[in-house]
């Protein structure tokens, strides 16, 4: 994931904030005309995407991911995550191969 967080960074795509945990890295995922943002804290997107880890190409962030959420395991696909536009849109400019 260093390759994919290093190209977000460069992009202008990462930033630090603040949770309960402490200083974290987030990834901004888009951001609205009325000022609001959505974005997913690091940890949160190894979670859903930790099966990738070593390979976070387009194809391999695109397909299915199995993840375990509050000990309840879960298989699901960027789409149905929610996190295929934003993977599309990275492909686009270059960010993912």
């Amino acid at each position: 994931m260093n390759t994919l967080y290093f190209a977000l960074k460069k992009a202008g795509l990462m930033f630090k904030g603040r949770t309960e945990q402490g200083e974290v890295d987030f990834i901004l995922l888009e951001s609205q005309e009325n000022g609001t943002t959505n974005s997913v804290d690091v940890n949160t997107f190894e979670v859903l995407f930790g099966d990738v880890l070593g390979n976070p190409s387009y194809e391999a962030l695109s397909g299915s991911h199995t993840f375990k959420f509050e000990d309840i395991e879960y298989t699901m696909s960027a789409g149905e995550m929610g996190y295929q536009k934003y993977f599309d849109l990275w492909k686009e400019q270059g960010l993912l191969t």
